[in-house]
């Protein structure tokens, strides 16, 4: 049975090729994280194609502009070791982000969100892809095809058997786990003394 079956659909129209890469997803894209709050159907009729997309609605927590590097290399960013990182993005900066593709959301469903609900954004991901098995409360990291609101990739936050645990904990879980398959999976960093994880992303 269609998991998402028994969830509500939306239509729109686009009266030219549908070629969202090219019309939408300018820029670097946003990265962040948040909690699912409603799913939906939502299908694109455009003049050479229909496109069906999961709208993943979220209580978004954080969000923040992806950055390269000289050598093109995306730049991790920790919000919680760099709370006034000029990357972090408002609200309102992450609507102006993301109006362009905000067109494409018939209007009874953009009044459900920012600014008349505070921190509830929409983001569509394609319905081909593993966005339809995400459920309401659900808590992901995700992060945009360019600067609008379709989802490039996601993940789950929690981490399953490690989710009580603080992050340094997990860090100590997941070495006993690699130590499990011998001294040869040392890495020659590890042996480095004053070096955060952080400082090899750049």
């Amino acid at each position: 049975a269609d998991k998402m079956a028994s969830y509500a659909s939306s239509t729109s129209d686009f009266p030219e090729k549908w070629d969202p890469d090219t019309r939408f997803c300018k820029g670097l894209g946003v990265e962040g994280e948040g909690k699912i709050i409603e799913l939906r159907f939502h299908t694109i009729t455009a003049s050479d194609r229909v496109e069906r997309y999961i709208a993943v609605i979220l209580d978004v927590k954080i969000a923040y502009r992806v950055e390269l590097n000289k050598y093109g290399v995306e730049v991790a960013l920790d919000p919680k070791k760099e709370p006034g990182s000029p990357r972090i993005l408002t609200a309102d900066g992450l609507l102006a982000t993301l109006k362009d593709s905000y067109t494409l959301i018939p209007a009874s469903y953009q009044a459900k969100l920012f600014p008349s609900v505070p921190s509830r954004f929409e983001f569509w991901a394609l319905a081909s892809t593993d966005a339809r098995h995400l459920k309401v409360g659900d808590e992901v990291h995700f992060k945009t095809a360019g600067d609008s609101m379709f989802i490039k990739r996601f993940f789950h936050t929690s981490m399953g058997d490690f989710s009580h645990l603080e992050g340094g904990q997990v860090m100590s879980q997941i070495s006993k786990v690699s130590d499990k398959f011998g001294a040869a999976t040392a890495l020659p960093q590890d042996n480095m003394d004053g070096c955060d994880s952080d400082e090899w992303s750049d």
